[in-house]
């Protein structure tokens, strides 16, 4: 008999297209001489690289804990530990829980092959061992650990770069300090929460610092979530750099946005977008908005929706917004939020909706401090986790 060196495969992304067998090692572990010679002779047959021996299950154990194997050829009789014995042991260590063992076993030892399968076999050859059989068993094992192993690999360089990508999307999301500073210089209290539902998400919020006594904020929700929202934002993120909004009325600069960005969105993909500036000098909000989640102003214990009710972005080259200006005197609040929030489910099965989410701005707004905070601590104890979609809730308060 004789066998090829390689096989030709179609390959997960990043593996070789070719399994050389050349490059593995197989254990054999039997207490017989000439069933190692011929078993070993079966494996360079196969083509591969590397074959090492132990004499029984001891030795065998020894042997994997001082080096690497793709596959062991385990017989089931041996004297000091036999194969079962080794067998479980293998399994019973997370590092070998993978590797394929073939139990060589015959119909006086196991004649079904229960034991051997109960104590964690791959598969098993039943003595005397046909050449063929053999041959075909190893290489079937060593193929489907080499997929395994390139499916791994390439799952944990997806999880990487994902990780990657999310650090970069957070990275577009004010951080602490720089709200913070925000804060201090406009005389606001600013509170912002950001959690996708996937490692990555279709959210996205910002502010703008336009002069001394005015603070703009946008939030934007882009339909769908997981890695194709997300490179929305990004898109979104760099349309905001070569159209920044200093200068503009909140309905003319999405109207600016608004047409790059429909040539920039896949068919059937759109945002919805509230833009909003804060003008401490005038005791304002001046907003724009296009079919985002209504913003609440809360003020001396009232909660009030304002209507953001325009068409979304990216749907039309000419979008009917809904633009408005409203008092913001000191002591008001604006909760602008995505649909996450409202479209959670409580313990009932039921959606929180907006007279949910009234209800609980009525009960944690009371007090000045930290409203945001509040707000979500109490929308944790109503709602199912996880959420079906990215959540975005940013609250200012005016001090």
């Amino acid at each position: 008999m004789s066998g090829g060196a390689d096989i030709e495969k179609g390959a997960f992304p990043g593996a070789p297209r070719r399994i050389a067998f050349g490059d593995f090692r197989v254990l054999i572990v039997d207490d017989s001489r000439f069933n190692r010679e011929i078993l070993s002779r079966f494996m360079h047959w196969v083509g591969i690289g590397g074959v090492d021996f132990a004499t029984n299950g001891q030795e065998g154990l020894q042997q994997l804990a001082a080096r690497h194997y793709d596959l062991v050829l385990l017989d089931i009789d041996m004297p000091v530990m036999d194969g079962l014995a080794m067998c479980r042991q293998v399994r019973a260590n997370p590092a070998w829980a993978d590797l394929p063992v073939l139990m060589q076993t015959s119909s006086r030892s196991d004649p079904a092959g229960v034991k051997c399968f109960e104590a964690g076999a791959s598969d098993i050859l039943a003595k005397p061992i046909n050449p063929g059989e053999c041959m075909a068993r190893v290489r079937l094992h060593l193929e489907k650990q080499f997929f395994f192993r390139n499916l791994s690999d390439f799952h944990r360089r997806l999880q990487s770069d994902l990780k990657l990508a999310r650090n970069m999307q957070l990275s577009l999301i004010p951080d602490q300090r720089a709200i913070t500073a925000a804060g201090l210089r406009h005389g606001l209290s600013i509170e912002g929460r950001f959690e996708p539902s996937d490692e990555l998400g279709g959210d996205f919020w910002t502010m703008f610092d336009l002069d001394e006594n005015r603070l703009g904020i946008l939030a934007a929700d882009f339909s769908g979530h997981g890695i194709s929202a997300a490179i929305n934002t990004f898109r979104f993120h760099t349309l905001i750099e070569r159209i920044p909004p200093h200068g503009y009325e909140p309905a003319a600069w999405l109207t600016m946005l608004n047409r790059p960005l429909k040539d920039l969105l896949p068919v059937g993909q759109f945002a919805t977008c509230f833009y909003g500036i804060i003008d401490r000098a005038a005791g304002t909000l001046r907003y724009a908005a296009a079919g985002a989640p209504s913003p609440l102003l809360y003020y001396a214990g009232k909660s009030t929706l304002l209507d953001a009710s325009g068409l979304m972005l990216g749907v039309s080259n000419n979008p009917l917004l809904t633009a408005d200006e409203v008092a913001f005197p000191q002591g008001a609040s604006l909760l602008v939020y995505s649909d996450a929030v409202t479209e959670a489910e409580d313990r009932n099965g039921h959606l929180l909706g907006e007279e949910g989410l009234l209800r609980l701005v009525d009960e944690t707004f009371g007090t000045d401090e930290k409203r945001l905070a509040r707000l979500l601590a109490a929308f944790d104890t109503v709602v199912q986790r996880p959420l079906a979609d990215d959540l975005t809730a940013i609250c200012i308060s005016r001090l």
